[in-house]
């Protein structure tokens, strides 16, 4: 197995969650995948998460010889926590321009987690500076921010704790965004590197939405903040807040009290584009879902 781990396998409790009115945890669920976690938000949340939970399972586009010295520090706070023998740190890599590897991906956490209790899906793209097809032959960005991680989801769903949480990184750019189903390859759109991301979290917030009435788990999007990091920096000319802002709004969301379906603007519920909360759109979005992964979806 190719990952990292520390003292044993052995859970922390499991905590119920009333999907009515989630309670406040002051601990976290035993198992975490957390995607995206070598660098910006997806870090900064690993780094609050590693002295938490029973087992961290984190994943990054990198070999982990190249991200061996992040996996070291995430150690030492895993080391430095009360109770270590109890927490385990796993991390695997895999490319999600790449179906074959997010396949292989599933099946170790799989292997290596009986059940997950959250799956945080913050691996993302910002949209390319000029049209490019990517996984799926559609928009690049589309296929790996919205599709890969559904697809993901899909793989893991029946390893997840019935009262666990999924957690999908949104944008506020959503609220303005299009989404453009007949046209996922930007071919009769005109094509901008913020419209095709736009586009891909506007999917993500309407497929949790749909998927919240779908399956028992909480399922909820999150737009982190406008966070200081080369994703924004790619298509926008402003500053942004810390990484560690961003990070600390996901994690607040394995403890959320909002409804489940909900998208979060940082901790508090944000406005939702009108367009995720049609029902016809949300079912010509599975559709399209489906037909793209070759698979059916709950």
């Amino acid at each position: 197995m190719n990952g990292l781990t520390n003292g044993s396998s052995v859970p922390l409790g499991r905590t119920q969650i009333d999907r009515t009115n989630p309670i406040e945890r002051t601990v976290g669920p035993p198992t975490i995948v957390l995607t995206g976690a070598t660098s910006g938000i997806g870090l900064a949340a690993a780094r609050l998460l590693a002295a938490q939970v029973g087992t961290l399972i984190l994943h990054g586009p990198e070999p982990e010889s190249a991200v061996r010295p992040i996996l070291d520090s995430l150690l030492e706070l895993v080391n430095d926590a009360k109770d270590n023998e109890e927490r385990q740190l796993l991390y695997f890599s895999a490319n999600y321009k790449d179906p074959t590897s997010l396949l292989q991906l599933a099946k170790r956490i799989r292997d290596s987690a009986p059940t997950v209790d959250v799956l945080i899906n913050n691996a993302g793209i910002p949209g390319p500076n000029v049209r490019q097809l990517g996984p799926w032959d559609c928009e690049r960005a589309f296929g790996i921010n919205y599709l890969a991680g559904t697809l993901l989801t899909e793989l893991l769903l029946p390893s997840m704790a019935t009262d666990g949480r999924i957690i999908n990184v949104a944008s506020a750019t959503q609220e303005s965004a299009a989404l453009n189903l007949n046209d996922l390859a930007f071919t009769t759109h005109t094509y901008s590197p913020v419209a095709a991301y736009a586009q891909s979290k506007l999917a993500i917030v309407t497929h949790s939405a749909r998927l919240a009435r779908s399956v028992p788990q909480c399922v909820f999007s999150v737009h982190p903040g406008v966070i200081s990091t080369g994703l924004l920096h790619a298509m926008f000319g402003v500053g942004g807040q810390t990484p560690e802002r961003g990070g600390s709004n996901l994690v607040a969301a394995v403890s959320t009290a909002a409804p489940s379906g909900s998208y979060l603007y940082e901790r508090d519920p944000g406005v939702t584009n009108p367009v995720a909360l049609d029902p016809a759109v949300q079912a010509s979005l599975q559709r399209t879902t489906e037909r793209l992964l070759g698979m059916t979806i709950h």
